[in-house]
């Protein structure tokens, strides 16, 4: 049960925090185990297809809507340009056109903090707008070939009084230009060369008074447009729309075997398509009519720009997406567990247990075997870097920015939200509570719908995992003799500080060590090795990190021990067991021992399995995952609603096979003062600055190298999605909206009204 005994007042003094010091009551404080640098592991198994897609007749007559989309039997889409249509960039003549008032506008954003520089989704005299504040910012990426003319940035825009606007572009000032009418007018600010950069630019919008510059759209580069910009949705038909000349790129991941293909409207209507990877050659085709498709799996797993531009008519609209072979993949859930069992064992980092990192060193059978029958989660975030936060989200299924137990003394509303042991408890379920985390109490919000509930800090009982989880397993056998449905949470805390050696393991981890710590590293001295108070050598690190190790290895029997408990009773067919952890540890791979004090994967990703072969299949899902999703999963497990206000969505689907072949984020906080997205192997993090970093975790873990100025294209690809999940998170839901990768149509029902 973990958290900073200092909150930091402000983001600049929370990147000075070293640490996140011993938590009070003995729940855990933090120390994570060594990540193990540059090991190789599966990737994510990028499955699209490079299926061969029917030709259909052309020759639709031109401003039809888009016919709909032929019936697939060699492929399905895994990601729709119509539903993502936000993550696409409009282009005219080549040129960058920002359409600010759009949800799209979103993924332009920086992530400056307290709050968006910009007032969104406005209406001004029909038209759709966002007001700038005085100080607007908002990056935008610039292709190589787009830099040569960017000499001018235009904007349509309203202003009510004549006004002076100034541009700063990558910090230095860039222009300015008098506003000396009023209502709308189009003007272009200059550019000197050299002022843009390939890559991504970073501007600031300085109109003086806040709310005084209201911007329809903006383009880079060009002759200065007309007064409207390119419309890229045409709604009654549904459909995606570009006059000739006009394009649209996404920022995407090839799936494996992947295609692009799109049924295109209008006589002579032509669609070129052009892949221009990171690394590698390009690919370019041409889509036309109905049916048609580019096979894109020669760049099968690498990430790119994929641009689509009209031509041959006046005007197009299309369909369409990337394709993966195979029809789409159908969730069956025709067998519900009568019983489930939620099992959080603190501070666990998922690089210390086999099926998440394979060269992970504590010895985990059961994890081992768990994984041949059930769904391993591989690339899983808290919402919380530390106790109250990341179970604060797993109890109400959301996010910090909604339920705000992000500083010293918060409590989770729980009559404002619906939480775990309410939802399962009026699912008619028998409930229990066995836990060793102090804060997972009644006082922070953590006790509803519990029939019975012992917390070993405060009630007794003892705080060793095999204390907590025989005293659960008592109480859940009286419960299945009643012959009702029973839920059973088990909080354990033994790779929590205090750390206290666990044999047979210690012995063969660390069996050379004599110094002080050789059977123990209390909170005390932790929370005294992470203020710098208490100096440790290398080889006390070691041991402790192998202490930690073989503390990894007894939860790990636990395991064993509760299904071995499961099958005596004859229910462990009948019952799903959810296993994760509430955050992971740091253990000086960066300077700081302990939680709570950065985004790092040592910290924020951590195990998740499901077992109940009913509903899970044994198998690994590559995609993301967010603990915030394990509420919504276990209703819909059991049969029930998933609860109106949850943030989260089922894993049932993806663990089926729906939404796979497209990656999806894995997102965390940092008590909103920095934030957190990995994206396939990739991995963004940005603080109070508003300055992304950008890491290839796979290859890099310890997240020691920043390639964000290296790699452009893999940043845009991480932004677009991330910046649209920021600016919208207060209102996310999955289930309606998607993740923000790979959006559902309600996501452009909702924010386009």
């Amino acid at each position: 049960m973990s958290r900073p005994t200092r909150r930091p007042p402000s983001p600049p003094s929370l990147w000075k925090a070293l640490t996140v010091l011993a938590c009070a009551l003995g729940c855990g404080d933090a120390k994570e185990a060594t990540a193990q640098p540059g090991t190789a592991v599966a990737k994510s198994p990028a499955s699209v297809a490079g299926a061969a897609l029917s030709a259909a007749p052309s020759g639709v007559v031109q401003a039809a809507p888009a016919a709909p989309a032929a019936a697939r039997t060699g492929d399905h889409f895994v990601f729709d340009f119509v539903d993502n249509r936000p993550l696409g960039h409009a282009l005219s003549g080549g040129h960058l056109v920002v359409l600010n008032g759009t949800p799209g506008f979103a993924k332009y954003l920086r992530f400056a903090k307290p709050k968006v520089s910009w007032t969104l989704a406005k209406e001004k005299d029909g038209q759709k707008v966002a007001i700038a504040d005085g100080y607007a910012n908002f990056d935008l990426p610039v292709t190589a070939a787009q830099v040569a003319d960017a000499t001018a940035l235009h904007l349509r825009a309203f202003v009510a009084e004549k006004r002076k606007v100034a541009i700063k572009i990558n910090e230095k000032d860039a222009g300015s230009i008098e506003l000396s009418g009023t209502g709308w007018q189009t003007v272009s600010i200059p550019l000197a060369a050299g002022t843009i950069k390939a890559g991504e630019n970073r501007f600031q919008m300085i109109s003086g008074k806040p709310g005084t510059l209201t911007v329809a759209f903006m383009q880079l580069g060009g002759a200065a447009p007309g007064e409207k910009g390119p419309a890229l949705y045409d709604a009654g038909a549904q459909s995606l729309a570009l006059a000739k000349g006009e394009g649209v790129a996404f920022y995407v991941q090839v799936p494996e075997k992947g295609a692009v293909a799109a049924d295109v409207a209008g006589a002579g209507c032509t669609l070129s398509a052009k892949f221009e990877p990171s690394e590698g050659a390009a690919i370019s085709g041409t889509l036309t009519g109905a049916g048609g498709a580019v096979d894109l799996s020669a760049a099968a797993g690498q990430i790119g720009r994929l641009t689509l531009t009209a031509d041959g008519c006046d005007r197009a609209t299309f369909k369409g997406g990337l394709t993966q072979p195979g029809a789409a993949p159908e969730v069956k859930k025709d067998a519900k567990p009568k019983n489930v069992i939620l099992v959080i064992q603190d501070s666990l980092r998922a690089d210390r247990v086999k099926p998440f990192w394979p060269k992970a060193r504590p010895d985990v059978p059961n994890w081992e075997a768990l994984a041949k029958t059930g769904t391993i989660f591989r690339n899983t975030y808290v919402q919380g870097n530390e106790s109250r936060a990341s179970h604060a989200s797993i109890w109400s299924s959301q996010y910090p920015v909604n339920h705000k137990m992000i500083v010293d003394g918060a409590k989770l509303d729980a009559a404002k939200w619906t939480t775990l042991g309410e939802a399962v408890k009026k699912a008619g379920f028998n409930t229990h509570g066995e836990s060793a985390n102090g804060y997972i109490i009644a006082k922070w919000g953590f006790g509803e719908g519990w029939d019975s509930y012992q917390n070993h800090i405060h009630d007794g009982g003892g705080v060793k995992g095999e204390q907590v989880q025989d005293l659960g397993l008592k109480v859940a056998e009286k419960m299945n003799a009643k012959g009702k449905p029973w839920f059973l949470y088990l909080g354990l805390i033994d790779t929590h500080v205090s750390w206290r050696a666990k044999e047979p393991w210690i012995s063969q981890y660390s069996p050379k060590y004599t110094g002080k710590y050789k059977t123990q590293a209390s909170g005390q001295d932790v929370e005294a090795m992470a203020t710098g108070k208490l100096k440790i050598n290398d080889a006390d690190k070691e041991h402790i990190r192998a202490i930690y190790d073989s503390n990894v290895s007894y939860q790990d029997k636990l395991l064993g021990d509760m299904f071995e408990k499961l099958k005596a009773w004859g229910v462990a067919d009948d019952t799903m067991v959810v296993i994760t952890a509430d955050h992971g540890d740091e253990q000086w791979e960066d300077g700081r021992v302990g939680h709570g004090a950065s985004m790092r994967e040592t910290l924020v990703r951590v195990p998740l399995a499901i077992s109940y072969p009913k509903l899970f299949p044994a198998g690994t899902v590559y995609e993301g995952a967010d603990t915030v999703d394990i509420l919504p999963t276990i209703m819909d497990a059991i049969g029930q609603p998933i609860p109106a206000d949850a943030q989260g969505e089922s894993l049932i689907p993806i663990a089926q096979g729906v939404g796979r072949g497209y990656p999806r984020p894995s997102i965390s906080s940092q008590y909103e003062f920095a934030h957190a997205m990995r994206l396939a192997d990739w991995k963004v993090r940005v603080g109070g600055s508003g300055i992304p970093l950008l890491f290839h975790v796979e290859a890099d873990p310890l997240e020691k190298t920043d390639l964000a100025d290296k790699r452009p294209v893999e940043r845009r690809f991480l932004t677009d999605v991330f910046s649209t999940f920021l600016v919208n998170q207060r209102n996310w839901k999955k289930t309606k909206w998607g993740v923000p990768s790979n959006l559902k149509p309600g996501f452009n029902a909702d924010l386009e009204k």
